[in-house]
């Protein structure tokens, strides 16, 4: 039986998939370069600071939302690479692994249709 964390993994690469189709559909090659952003949500700010050290490699902002029962918004972006469809989905795979390890959800991630 596929566990939850599963179902949520392959649901974020079938849609990156479809992503990446759309983008190829408007004009995008692996010769393009695409600066993806990405979101992740935490429900405290450890999570959400320990995303930050494990990405730092990514310029990331966090944002907090409500008070009494905050929410955090942990947002970054690739910058502008030549991307294949092959290394797209590897990295979304790594976004929700690293993001699964520390505690962090994964919202997905997506880029500007190439000019």
């Amino acid at each position: 039986m596929i566990n939850d964390f599963e179902e949520f993994r392959n649901g974020h690469l079938v849609r990156t998939a479809e992503v990446w189709k759309r983008l190829c559909e408007l004009g995008a090659n692996e010769e393009t370069k695409l600066d993806f952003d990405f979101t992740f949500t935490a429900f405290d700010k450890r999570s959400a600071n320990a995303l930050k050290d494990v990405l730092k490699d990514y310029p990331i902002t966090i944002s907090k939302e409500g008070i009494l029962k905050p929410k955090y918004t942990i947002s970054g972006n690739s910058g502008a690479i030549e991307w294949t469809e092959e290394q797209l989905l590897k990295w979304v795979d790594y976004l929700l692994s690293v993001g699964s390890d520390v505690g962090c959800e994964f919202d997905g991630c997506g880029a500007n249709a190439p000019k």
